[in-house]
């Protein structure tokens, strides 16, 4: 696996790298051809796009403490979410998903339609 970065942003790989700050050899996220698989699979802002969601999975892992050592991966996580929202709307890519709606329950009993719209059966 490979790093490359080339400051005149003269490839994706690397237009990629500067949008998401993986820009540091010594402590890189992606190699070059995750990257790339990812902006071959859609766009650069695509890619971005998924490349950031990686990071937040990455950054999901629970703190760790032992010793003198101690990882916190809370702070990181938030500003790459922060980043999501940022390139989000920046790339005009919606990136909420199905699984985060709300639904509200319907009571059969109750004179509300599914829409949440209560009705009169009397018309009045």
């Amino acid at each position: 696996m490979t790093f490359s970065f080339d400051e005149n942003l003269a490839d994706d790989v690397s237009l990629v790298r500067f949008h998401i700050g993986d820009t540091d050899d010594a402590g890189h996220f992606l190699e070059d051809e995750t990257i790339q698989y990812h902006v071959d699979a859609g766009t650069v802002g695509s890619a971005v796009i998924a490349c950031i969601r990686f990071i937040i999975m990455q950054l999901s892992r629970p703190d760790f403490k032992q010793d003198w050592l101690s990882v916190d991966n809370a702070s990181a996580k938030a500003g790459y979410e922060t980043m999501l929202k940022i390139k989000a709307q920046e790339f005009g890519i919606r990136t909420s998903s199905p699984a985060t709606s709300i639904e509200y329950p319907h009571r059969a009993d109750s004179y509300e339609n599914d829409d949440g719209v209560y009705t009169d059966p009397d018309g009045e």
